[in-house]
C-alpha cells in the first residue's frame, strides 16, 4: 500500500465502522477516501434536528465495558464529556407498570412463582459466569430460554420481545446471541445497579470529533455518494462507480449492511455464490419513533412491554438518563421490511405509540405530546441465527477488497464501541497483509 497516493483507498459507509477505519488508516499514514450515501455521517448513530434538540435518530448508551469506545474518546479529548447515571428498568404486563431488572423486583414479581423466580435469576447468573459460547452458536434463543425458564415464564418474559423484534425469524434467532446482549448490559453494573453512560453532546459529539480529526489528517470524506458498482480488478482492488463517476482504488473497504453489497457486486457484473451470500443476509428494519412530552412517562430508562394490543417490544426514555427537555421516548418498531405493517405512514407508527404511552401512564393527556417524528432504516438489526459465523462470506471475497459489517463481530450485537474497535482492528490485520 502506497501511503503517498491519497485516493487508492475506499471506505463505503460513514458509520461509526466506516470512521473508525479511516481513523485507524490515517494514524497509520495513510489518506482513505471515505463514500457515505446519506447526507450526513455517522450511519445508525446520526443525529438530526428533533424540535430543536439534536438528538440521535436511534437510541444509544454506552455501558461501563464499552472500552474500545473509552479509549477513542480519550484520543479524541472527548472522555471528560461521558457522564454516567444509575438507571431504572421497568416491565409493563396486564396493565401495569412493575420495577424490574433488579432481583428484588424479580421476587416482588406477582405473576411467578418463586421457583419460576429463581430459575430466572439463576439464567442471568448463567450468563454472566460463560465464556466459551460455541455451544450456544448451535442452539436457538428461544429454546434456549424455555429451557431454562419454561414455556410459560418464557411467554410472560420473553415472547412479545422476540415476536415483536423479530417476527418470522423470531425462532431462528442464536442463543449466543441473545447471550451477549443479556452478558453486556449486566456487566455494566456497580454493586448491583445498573449505571449507564452517555456523551454530554451524544453521539453528535463523537461523529463530529471524529470528522475534525479525519480532515485535518486528509482524509476525503464524501456524503451524498452513493456506492452504484463494485467491480474487482484482476490486480486487486476495484473500479467504484460513484454518483455515475468511475474511480479506481488499490483496496476497498466496505462497512454498510451486507445485503446492500450483493447488488452493488451485480452492478459491476459479479455473479457467483460470494455475491449470493450477501444476498441471503437477514436483516429486520426498525420505524422509529421518538415523541417529545412535558413530563415523563416514566421513571425508567428502558421498560419492557408485554401488551397484545401494542407491537412494540419496549419503549426508551433517554431523558431518564440523558437531562434533555422536553422528555424524549423512543418508540422502536422492528419487522422485517417485507411486512404489509412497514408500508404504514408515519403518523399511524406515531398514533400507536402515543396511545401505549398513555396507556402505561395514564395521567398523560394529549396536550402533553409536544412533538413527534418516525425515523426508517431498512437494515437495523441483523437476523444472526444458529452456526451465525459459517454463513457469513468471506471477509476478502476478492484481492484487495474487504466487506464486513455489524455482523463481523458476532455474537456482540451491534453497538458504536464494539464498531470502533472491530474497525481498528481490521485495518491492523490488513496492513499486516493477514488476509
Amino acid at each position: 500500500m502506497n501511503k503517498n497516493k491519497r485516493d487508492k483507498i475506499a471506505i463505503l459507509g460513514g458509520g461509526p465502522m466506516g470512521l473508525a477505519v479511516a481513523y485507524e488508516l490515517c494514524l497509520h499514514g495513510y489518506k482513505p477516501t471515505l463514500f457515505e450515501a446519506d447526507d450526513r455521517l455517522g450511519g445508525m448513530a446520526a443525529s438530526f434536528n428533533f424540535g430543536g434538540i439534536d438528538i440521535e435518530r436511534y437510541y444509544h448508551f454506552h455501558c461501563l465495558n464499552d472500552y474500545d469506545f473509552f479509549e477513542l474518546c480519550k484520543e479524541l479529548n472527548i472522555f471528560q464529556e461521558i457522564e454516567w447515571r444509575e438507571t431504572k428498568m421497568g416491565f409493563f404486563f396486564k396493565q401495569k407498570l412493575y420495577k424490574w431488572g433488579t432481583i428484588s423486583s424479580v421476587l416482588l414479581f406477582p405473576h411467578l412463582s418463586l421457583t419460576s423466580k429463581l430459575r430466572y435469576l439463576l439464567h442471568a447468573a448463567r450468563c454472566l459466569t460463560l465464556k466459551n459460547w460455541d455451544k450456544l452458536d448451535k442452539i436457538k434463543a428461544t429454546s434456549w430460554i424455555k429451557k431454562w425458564l419454561g414455556r410459560k415464564n418464557y411467554k410472560i418474559l420473553w415472547e412479545a420481545l422476540f415476536q415483536y423484534k423479530f417476527f418470522k425469524y423470531k425462532d431462528d434467532i442464536s442463543a449466543a446471541w441473545i447471550w451477549s446482549r443479556i452478558n453486556r448490559l449486566a456487566r455494566s453494573r456497580k454493586n448491583l445497579k445498573e449505571n449507564i453512560g452517555f456523551l454530554k453532546g451524544g453521539s453528535k459529539l463523537l461523529i463530529e470529533s471524529l470528522e475534525d480529526k479525519l480532515r485535518s489528517f486528509g482524509c476525503k470524506l464524501n456524503c451524498k455518494s452513493l456506492v452504484q458498482s463494485i467491480k474487482p480488478l484482476k490486480s486487486g482492488g476495484a473500479q467504484l462507480t460513484v454518483n455515475n463517476k468511475k474511480y479506481t482504488f488499490d483496496k476497498v473497504i466496505t462497512t454498510c449492511p451486507l445485503p446492500i453489497i450483493s447488488s452493488i457486486f451485480r452492478n459491476g457484473g459479479v455473479e457467483n455464490k460470494t455475491v449470493n451470500k450477501y444476498a441471503s443476509q437477514k436483516s429486520v428494519a426498525c420505524a422509529c419513533v421518538l415523541i417529545q412530552t412535558k413530563k415523563a412517562i416514566t421513571e425508567n430508562f428502558w421498560t419492557n412491554i408485554n401488551d397484545e394490543r401494542f407491537k412494540i417490544p419496549g419503549i426508551i426514555e433517554v431523558s431518564n438518563l440523558r437531562p434533555i427537555h422536553p422528555h424524549i421516548t423512543y418508540i422502536p418498531f422492528y419487522m422485517p421490511f417485507d411486512n404489509k405493517d412497514y408500508k404504514r405512514p408515519d403518523d399511524s407508527f406515531i398514533k400507536d405509540s402515543w396511545n401505549c404511552l398513555k396507556t402505561i401512564n395514564p395521567n398523560l393527556k394529549d396536550d402533553d405530546l409536544v412533538v413527534a417524528k418516525c425515523n426508517r432504516y431498512k437494515f437495523a438489526q441483523p437476523v444472526c441465527g444458529t452456526n451465525f459465523k459459517k454463513k457469513l462470506p468471506n471477509i476478502e471475497p476478492f484481492k484487495g477488497i474487504f466487506t464486513v459489517d455489524t455482523t463481523a463481530y458476532y455474537p456482540e450485537d451491534r453497538g458504536i464501541s464494539e464498531s470502533i474497535k472491530f474497525g481498528r482492528t481490521l485495518v491492523k490485520q490488513i496492513l499486516k497483509n493477514s488476509y
